[in-house]
């Protein structure tokens, strides 16, 4: 792949899509969110706004670090403090698929809000193929898949969705980190579920079942880490 090439064609088209539009952009903090983010900004500018969305389903202090990753490039992250309905939107739910698409509810419900309130049109995220192929082929149920398995987001959140990595895969959107100059423990960062620690979680998720298992995570991550 032409990692420049990509890069500036995915840039144009984002300003084609949104032209002079707001947008909101997604932002997890793992590699293929943070690579839209890069991308976004780079095309909008000030058009973009950043959120990440606090479910209270992330490692440890995870939204400040990844708000601090980003204000030296530039990017302001705005924090959103959702845990209770996320909390609330999965009480009661044992099934990990299940957990998957409560998620996935709440999330785009969350995000619809903040691109109302903002006055934007369009949301950034980064879907990869792989997502979709997961999706699809009824492997697993991936949060961030609307439009191809028949879910209008416009219709049922109020925005429509721009995907500029749907054609890649996490290799190659690595690539693309490195391409665009972010940092290497984001270029190279360990994968995460999209629904968080939920998904990790056996039985019903609480506050504190969650706690537990994110420190457990926090020791694996140390552990293993190259």
């Amino acid at each position: 792949m032409d990692v420049g090439k990509f890069i500036e064609e995915e840039v144009a088209q984002i300003k084609e899509a949104v032209g002079q539009n707001k947008a909101i952009n997604a932002l997890s903090g793992g590699v293929d969110s943070s690579v839209v983010t890069a991308l976004g900004h780079r095309a909008l500018g000030d058009q973009l706004e950043t959120v990440f969305l606090d479910d209270g389903l992330m490692r440890e202090k995870e939204p400040e670090s990844v708000a601090a990753t980003f204000k030296p490039l530039g990017i302001r992250v705005r924090i959103v403090d959702v845990k209770d309905r996320f909390f609330s939107a999965l009480k009661g739910i044992e099934d990990p698929e299940e957990k998957r698409k409560a998620f996935r509810d709440m999330f785009y419900t969350c995000l619809g809000e903040v691109v109302k309130a903002s006055d934007a049109r369009f949301l950034l995220q980064g879907t990869i193929k792989a997502d979709i192929m997961e999706t699809q082929k009824g492997v697993k149920t991936q949060h961030n898949i609307l439009e191809q398995i028949g879910i209008d987001p416009e219709a049922g959140y109020g925005f429509k969705v721009i995907e500029p990595l749907i054609e890649l895969f996490k290799p190659g959107v690595r690539q693309v980190a490195t391409g665009l100059g972010l940092p290497e423990e984001i270029a190279q960062r360990m994968p995460f579920p999209g629904p968080g620690l939920a998904t990790r979680c056996l039985g019903e998720v609480n506050p504190e079942r969650i706690e537990i298992v994110r420190k457990a995570v926090k020791i694996v991550e140390e552990e293993t880490k190259g």
